[in-house]
């Protein structure tokens, strides 16, 4: 059916677009761009500005606006809405955390730059002529509308503004003071001046566009609230401003022989899921063939450099696509140059979680250019969350995190508080991250809808972390059952103490090492060990297994003290075959039968939970050998 005319709007200003009008319109406005073009490179009306100050950072909020991303338009013009979105996230970059001195202007434009499509641009919708048309970069205007009512809101002096002539459709109803600003490059613009120094940040949550004056004055002048009138409505200033007229849509209006008419893409209303991955858990995938079977994936190249070893495939080789899921998307030169790099850097001390973390950005870069504007819902390996965040990937979008290890900011806390205890090892304090890059991950844990994880620790410190976010602790997967040899009688020789980690501080052999001084035990390393040889010095019999070869056989109770420890593998194997384990709760094995915790650092309780281990195990023998 046919959209009716809106009141106030001509017969003629209805009819459908023709050709020659738009023709007309491009010429007209490449001039108009053109000479504005030249004016501004004789005579700049003003600078761009950097969002590199902090100044005034924690300066008071002096007005703030918020404005919903997704439920203006048409249901069926979804497409648009989320080019529209991520305009938006393109744009932010420019305007957050920019500081602009006292009387100098802000040009939208000029702060902006040219959008293109190499700059990340995508058709978004544009109001031309009464239409809502797919154009590059279209969108921008709920940002200019925003920054100019946030500006009033702060008392700011609005130098230049033009408004829309239609409106959207279903548009969430404006707060009242909300000031109508349109703009079109370049000519087009919106201009702020104030005659103190002010900060504006810029803010995409899952569903909202944020926008925040701060500054250390107060308002400049009284907020006004300001109307849009057209033209022909000036005479009537004591009645209220008559509604715009609604636009037509070019992909929803019923006019279907207008050159700018545009079939549906087959894209769903609320968008797509896609799943970004770093690693293989089997408690990952386990939940994303559960939950997000369907969705699209990315992730990295499962890379052997070392390809002539044989072995049976794990990992991502055993993993089949889902019926209905999108092939996945697999970035091999990001894949080989982090495989490369990281294998560079594995045997150095520090730099080696350097180049973990190198590795995770360059993916992170890979992933972030292959996403599309209708993936609206991610599903994110936490080592990508804060590159992403720093790329401004998550702005707009519905965040889901497979939280596999402790914030970077409370791993260092616990290397810290470790490193006071035993100031001689200096792998304590081996590496730490770039501040900017643990703000990062607070920030895009902060903004998380829901947290998954295997790790008690984990997730109840996330818990306290992101209270608004829901939380899913999955269950962890035992490996199969394997056999190990029998241990020796009781008091045939001295227990086997098993260590499953190799001999680091982090892992808790510190501790290890004084809780079995003046204890006759055996003590196997599963992993490599120690710089120092003095680590295990007063302990009879200490043995190195390289990570090669079944380490459990024999073993009276395996242990694994750590600060930080976010895949206990070996320790999931020890209790699959039925071994008692120690570990602290750094661990994350919370409420696993056959495991006894401990707290991180406390060299007493270590050594009662073994002796009780032990004692537990003999009497378990005893009965065993009297049945």
């Amino acid at each position: 059916m046919a959209q009716a005319r809106p009141l106030g709007v001509s017969v003629r200003a209805w009819q459908p677009p023709r050709r020659i009008d738009a023709i007309d319109f491009w010429l007209r406005s490449g001039l108009l761009a053109s000479a504005h073009a030249l004016r501004e490179a004789l005579r700049p009306s003003a600078r761009r500005w950097h969002g590199d100050a902090h100044a005034l950072a924690d300066a008071p909020v002096l007005a703030q606006y918020r404005t919903p991303l997704w439920s203006d338009g048409r249901a069926d013009e979804f497409p648009l809405v989320a080019g529209k979105v991520q305009n938006l996230r393109v744009a932010r970059r420019a305007f957050d955390a920019i500081e602009v001195p006292a009387g100098e202007l802000l040009s939208f434009w000029r702060q902006l730059g040219r959008p293109s499509a190499s700059r990340g641009f995508v058709q978004g919708r544009e109001l031309r002529g009464g239409c809502v048309v797919p154009t590059l970069a279209g969108g921008l205007c709920q940002l200019s509308n925003a920054l100019a009512t946030v500006a009033a809101r702060a008392g700011l002096e609005l130098v230049e503004r033009h408004g829309h002539t239609a409106r959207i459709e279903q548009a969430a109803d404006a707060a009242g003071d909300a000031v109508d600003a349109t703009v079109f490059w370049n000519y087009v613009d919106l201009k702020l001046r104030a005659k103190h120094a002010w900060r504006l940040e810029v803010e995409l949550t899952s569903d909202e566009l944020v926008l925040r004056i701060r500054a250390r004055s107060p308002l400049a002048m009284p907020a006004v609230p300001m109307a849009l009138r057209r033209a022909g409505e000036e005479g009537a200033s004591t009645a209220p401003p008559l509604p715009l007229p609604l636009a037509r849509g070019c992909l929803s209006c019923d006019q279907t022989a207008c050159f700018r008419h545009r079939s549906l893409p087959a894209v769903a209303q609320q968008g797509r899921t896609t799943v970004l991955r770093d690693a293989w858990t089997p408690e990952f995938a386990r939940y994303l063939g559960e939950h997000h079977a369907g969705a699209d994936r990315m992730q990295p190249v499962p890379l052997r450099l070392a390809f002539w070893r044989t072995g049976p495939a794990t990992g991502w080789q055993r993993e089949a696509v889902a019926d209905g899921a999108a092939s996945i998307q697999l970035p091999w030169w990001a894949s080989l140059r982090r495989t490369v790099w990281q294998r560079l850097w594995a045997r150095h001390a520090g730099r080696r979680q350097g180049s973990l973390i190198d590795g995770q950005r360059w993916l992170a870069l890979a992933f972030a250019a292959r996403l599309k504007p209708e993936h609206t819902q991610l599903v994110i390996d936490q080592a990508l969350l804060p590159h992403l965040q720093q790329l401004g990937a998550l702005d707009g979008r519905r965040i889901t995190v497979l939280a596999s290890a402790l914030p970077m900011a409370e791993i260092e806390r616990r290397l810290d508080a470790a490193a006071r205890r035993w100031p001689d090892d200096a792998t304590l304090r081996d590496f730490r991250a770039d501040a900017a890059l643990v703000q990062a991950e607070a920030a895009a844990l902060a903004r998380a809808a829901m947290v998954v994880t295997p790790h008690a620790e984990i997730a109840a410190h996330l818990a306290a972390m992101a209270p608004r976010a829901a939380s899913l602790r999955l269950d962890w997967v035992l490996p199969a059952a394997r056999g190990v040899d029998a241990i020796d009688p009781a008091g045939a020789a001295p227990p086997l103490i098993v260590f499953a980690a190799s001999a680091l501080a982090r892992k808790g052999a510190r501790e290890l090492a004084a809780s079995l001084q003046d204890w006759p035990c055996r003590l196997r390393v599963l992993g490599s060990p120690s710089d120092d040889a003095q680590l295990w010095r007063g302990i009879g019999s200490v043995e190195h297994m390289h990570w090669r070869g079944d380490g459990l056989n024999g073993a009276r109770v395996v242990v694994l003290p750590a600060h930080i420890e976010h895949a206990p593998r070996a320790l999931l194997r020890a209790l699959a075959a039925g071994l008692p384990v120690v570990a602290s709760s750094a661990c994350g094995l919370a409420g696993l039968p056959g495991v006894r915790e401990v707290t991180a650092g406390d060299v007493e309780g270590l050594r009662a939970a073994l002796k009780n281990a032990c004692d537990a195990d003999d009497d378990n023998k005893n009965d065993e050998s009297a049945s």
